[in-house]
């Protein structure tokens, strides 16, 4: 694994990059000098059986959460951009009535970005980082929700054409260590994890975009998984871990309103032993990705339909390699909004890994204002979890998952959506009974140049 830095290194440095093609097109207008921001979002959630699939027990949830954003860009000149925001989110849970520590204020944003030059760029600090379809790049932040995503991180980008190379350096903390917290909690209890253990990662991401109908992507990273939190005696406590993903993704239109979408990655890494025990190190190798096509089918409403296979490695226990998916930086509600809380009692909240699954789907828009989402997952894993026993069955179907949606944009700063999933679980699971998630939510956001 020492190797896998200078690897990566070298693969960055071999990359030919083309000079900065100029236009005949009129330059855009000047952005303004400064502009606030502030948006505000409110959710209601109700949800039942996501994490054991019994009604035997009670885990039924209804919340409402209120979450309040403040932020303001300054470009004091052609080549400097300076970004901040503070965010707080507030929950109020009605059943079962608790109380919750949500005054918390942090820096959401926080950076710099500078144009050097010959198409170089650097943007350093507190930022957003999402690349492709957020298969390996777009949670900094997992365990907080959807209060946040940002990285503490440095990207150095060349621009050309169309295209864009990035070289990434990324320090996410288990708890927000960097930046000044305001009325953040004093109960150990009540502190905001951000994610189990402390994250740090160097890459290269490749976005090329010169090739007709097609686009490409490339990346590689090194990443380490360091100081799990929880005691090396709980049943998800990870050693500390190395690894290197490196992947790529494809678009390409096929004509006649098909579209094709690929993306594939794979990991190779340590991990080391578990603290106390007599055990050896013991290495990772894990792949991920999925194939996606959609066709348009035209009309006023502007319907599409896709196919798709999502897999994602599972550790096969009868060996000493780990094989699992790691999610490297990708754990959030990409397919599913209520299954991201019932892999919590695999390796953790919204850790996507051992899945393999087929998705329908169905999208169109009916009105101006209204898109509308439908789409069916038949899931599978590929190593059955019922040697741990509890929640897990001894099969490997998940289950048939069902799911549609609504977003509306109405103008002048308001747009909302619903979502409702269902979830009949397989024989994965001992429990049998299904699971609902149903959310509302409208958000407000309202922009001024100064």
């Amino acid at each position: 694994m020492k190797a896998l830095p200078l690897a990566l290194i070298a693969l960055v440095s071999g990359v030919v990059v083309a000079p900065t093609q100029t236009s005949a097109q009129p330059a855009p207008p000047d952005p303004p000098k400064a502009e606030i921001g502030f948006e505000e979002r409110v959710r209601s959630e109700d949800w039942g059986n996501l994490t054991d699939f019994s009604s035997t027990n009670d885990d039924f949830r209804t919340q409402y959460r209120f979450r309040s954003r403040l932020w303001m860009t300054l470009r004091p000149s052609a080549r400097v951009e300076v970004v901040a925001g503070i965010i707080n989110e507030n929950r109020r849970i009605a059943e079962p009535s608790m109380a919750f520590h949500g005054r918390e204020v942090v820096f959401e944003t926080l950076y710099v970005d500078w144009r050097l030059g010959s198409g170089w760029a650097v943007r350093a600090g507190r930022q957003n980082l999402m690349r492709g379809e957020g298969f390996v790049l777009f949670d900094g932040n997992p365990l907080d929700g959807s209060r946040t995503a940002y990285f503490n991180a440095l990207d150095l980008y060349r621009s050309f054409g169309k295209s864009r190379l990035e070289l990434l350096a990324i320090s996410n903390p288990r708890t927000d260590r960097y930046l000044p917290r305001f009325n953040e909690a004093r109960k150990v209890s009540e502190l905001q994890r951000l994610v189990e253990w402390d994250e740090r990662a160097l890459g290269a991401y490749l976005t090329y975009a010169e090739l007709p109908k097609t686009g490409l992507e490339a990346y590689a990273f090194y990443k380490t998984e360091t100081g799990d939190f929880r005691a090396a005696t709980h049943p998800l406590f990870q050693p500390d871990r190395q690894l290197g993903v490196v992947g790529g993704r494809v678009v390409r239109t096929l004509g006649k309103g098909f579209t094709l979408v690929g993306e594939a990655a794979y990991e190779v890494g340590s991990q080391d032993a578990q603290p106390g025990s007599s055990g050896a190190s013991r290495d990772l190798r894990a792949w991920g990705g999925y194939l996606r096509f959609r066709k348009e089918l035209g009309g006023k409403a502007g319907p599409s339909v896709s196919l798709a296979y999502i897999g994602l490695s599972g550790d096969d226990p009868a060996t000493d390699t780990i094989e699992g998916w790691d999610p490297l930086f990708s754990r959030w509600p990409k397919w599913s909004e209520l299954y991201i809380y019932s892999l919590g009692s695999e390796t953790g909240a919204s850790y996507w890994s051992n899945i393999g699954m087929w998705e329908a789907e169905l999208r169109l828009t009916p009105a101006k204002w209204l898109a509308v989402r439908a789409a069916y997952y038949r899931m599978q894993a590929f190593e059955s979890l019922g040697a741990r026993g509890g929640v897990f069955g001894s099969g490997t179907h998940r289950g048939d998952l069902f799911q549609i949606r609504g977003d509306v944009t109405l103008g002048g700063g308001w747009r909302g959506h619903a979502v409702y999933e269902h979830l009949d679980p397989g024989n994965f699971y001992a429990g049998r009974d299904a699971a609902h998630y149903l959310r509302f939510e409208v958000i407000y956001t309202l922009k001024h140049a100064l």
